[in-house]
């Protein structure tokens, strides 16, 4: 068996199990049954769903997470593979006598804000956030931009002689930020005065002054949010080199 035949092979398999043990399976033969097709028909079809899907939901996370796009270059890649899918999808509603903008509506979108499969997303990604904070790179990287006035603007003023204090605070505050993110996934937030309590306690805990504690959670914040973008992307990379390597082919 040739090399493009194993291919064609192991990407069937695949798609034939797209709508297997999936959270909308129901809603995915309902949609079909509907329209008379066999679901074994539209393995194909089921497949480009699932990526356009993916694809949006981690477009989704970022905009809802506000977070800093930290490869342009990456993004502007992204609306490439997106059209391509875009155009898959056409072919594929074409092939079933399907409208495309009916399986956008009754099947993409809402497979994209569909918190089963969000949720698992999110969860591993706090995870390896979780995991970073007690490690040397996590040190080496917070160290080398936590007192850089030109990216920040500004300068914290106790800075030299209370490195490790300014640290361990940066640690603390980046773990409060994951805590809030976790709670708000299971439909909770962490009450405001809760918040400050806990933010005073930091502050304390590591004699830091007012005015540079502040600037200390500014940069907490940011380090979070670019750890969180870089995770992000880490997770959704196989789903790129996916769609670059089995979908954009002259085969759609």
């Amino acid at each position: 068996m040739g090399r493009k035949s194993r291919e064609k092979k192991e990407r069937i398999k695949k798609q034939s199990q797209t709508a297997k043990k999936h959270p909308m399976e129901t809603e995915i033969r309902e949609f079909l049954l509907k329209r008379d097709v066999d679901i074994n028909n539209a393995s194909g079809l089921l497949y480009i769903i699932s990526m356009m899907a993916n694809f949006l939901i981690f477009r989704s996370i970022k905009e809802h997470s506000d977070l800093p796009n930290i490869r342009p270059e990456e993004d502007k890649a992204d609306e490439n593979r997106m059209e391509k899918l875009g155009q898959a999808l056409s072919y594929e509603c074409e092939q079933l006598n399907i409208e495309f903008q009916e399986i956008m509506n009754d099947l993409v979108f809402p497979m994209a804000g569909n918190t089963a499969l969000v949720k698992p997303i999110l969860k591993k990604i706090y995870g390896l956030l979780d995991s970073i904070i007690p490690s040397d790179n996590f040190r080496q990287t917070t160290e080398s931009q936590i007192e850089n006035p030109d990216f920040w603007g500004d300068s914290l003023m106790h800075y030299e002689e209370l490195k490790e204090k300014y640290f361990e605070a940066i640690k603390d505050l980046f773990a409060l930020a994951l805590k809030v993110v976790r709670y708000s996934l299971n439909g909770r937030e962490i009450e405001k005065t809760e918040h400050i309590k806990k933010l005073e306690e930091i502050r304390k805990t590591h004699g830091i002054k007012t005015d540079d504690f502040l600037k200390l959670r500014r940069r907490a914040t940011e380090f979070f949010r670019i750890a969180f973008a870089t995770y992000l992307g880490i997770e959704f990379q196989p789903l790129r080199e996916e769609v670059d390597t089995k979908i954009l082919q002259p085969a759609y």
